[in-house]
């Protein structure tokens, strides 16, 4: 079974953005469509979205990266000691930042925040964007998956 809406638990206030346990099972599924190797790492596991304040991420970014500024989004993939458990990881998401870079970018903001959610998913699988060979790995796999869905590449 892959994750399904059943495993897909999402809490806080998002602010007026839309956002439901099937959109993230949709959004795996994409990703999965996209690239069938992540298939086996969704399977039987479960991912919380939070959604939070500017305050909050800002406070988590601080003290999780050493970044004292808010940020969209964080994730926090289990720990490898831990790839046993049934949780894939954490995601905190800050609507009033999506909604502000939306505007900023000229983005709808649901198209915005669906890809804030993919490249989240992605970080909770492994990938990452810290050097140039690993930033495009990621991003093609956003922008394929983002394209099945009509939304443009967000790069």
């Amino acid at each position: 079974m892959i994750l399904s809406s059943s495993n897909i638990f999402i809490s806080g206030d998002l602010e007026g953005l839309s956002c439901t346990e099937e959109d993230i099972s949709s959004l795996i599924q994409l990703l999965i469509g996209t690239e069938p190797s992540l298939e086996s790492l969704f399977l039987k596991k479960s991912v919380n979205i939070r959604f939070i304040s500017k305050t909050e991420i800002k406070e988590l970014n601080f003290r999780f990266l050493n970044k004292d500024r808010p940020t969209n989004v964080l994730s926090f993939p289990t720990q490898e000691s831990n790839l046993d458990d049934e949780l894939l990881g954490d995601i905190a998401i800050c609507p009033e930042i999506i909604k502000s870079e939306a505007i900023d970018q000229n983005k709808e903001n649901q198209s915005h925040l669906f890809h804030i959610i993919l490249h989240s998913l992605l970080h909770l699988t492994g990938h990452d964007h810290s050097d140039d060979s690993s930033a495009e790995i990621m991003e093609n796999i956003e922008v394929e998956a983002l394209k099945k869905i009509g939304i443009a590449n967000p790069y």
